[in-house]
């Protein structure tokens, strides 16, 4: 279960006071808030990123060798990968193996754009390979952070079947932060609303 109680966050001048949040297994929570409030250092945090000051911060264990169990899905994919790695060595650097390849006919992605670079694929492509690079066996949580923002409502739709999808089969915690509350209402089990955040004079 991923933990959060009455965290902040001090950078120079301002305090940045996250909300209260638990996201068990299988769950699939969403998070609401206006620009600028925080939503990607929270992020950081959950992700094991980055440290605040919290009265309870629960994470799942590292193991040592292994990938992070929290994996963070960013917005602008593009910004995920070695430009100048292939997406077969990118995804090498996650999975250690083949065992990515049954995701890549369940995600559309082409065996043959394993060989392209990430300028050299779409957005939606470039996301779906993200998403494959995440679900490495150990991953026991995903943080989807406006991971669809800049898809069109096609592929959208289609990349969160897939992703709810691989959640339900894997017992696999979410936590959708997006601006869409359409989105939100849609595919979770109940959202918070960040409404705020405080700054110290």
């Amino acid at each position: 279960m991923l933990t959060l109680r009455n965290a902040c966050l001090r950078r120079r001048e301002q305090t940045i006071a996250f909300p209260d949040l638990s996201l068990q297994p299988g769950e699939v929570l969403g998070l609401s808030g206006p620009s600028g409030v925080g939503k990607s250092s929270l992020a950081s945090v959950l992700a094991g990123m980055l440290n605040v000051e919290a009265e309870q911060l629960t994470l799942p264990k590292k193991l040592a060798g292994k990938a992070n169990p929290v994996q963070w899905l960013i917005q602008q994919s593009e910004f995920a990968f070695n430009p100048r790695l292939s997406l077969k060595d990118s995804l090498f650097e996650s999975w250690r193996g083949d065992g990515y390849l049954p995701l890549l006919e369940e995600y559309g992605v082409e065996r043959a754009w394993l060989a392209r670079r990430p300028n050299q694929l779409s957005g939606g492509q470039l996301q779906r390979f993200n998403l494959i690079r995440a679900l490495v066996p150990t991953t026991e949580y995903l943080i989807c952070d406006e991971v669809t923002a800049h898809l069109d409502m096609v592929t959208q739709s289609q990349f969160w079947q897939q992703l709810l999808a691989s959640a339900k089969r894997r017992n696999l915690g979410l936590l959708v932060i997006s601006h869409d509350e359409y989105l939100l209402n849609a595919i979770c089990h109940r959202v918070v609303m960040w409404p705020h955040h405080n700054k110290l004079s």
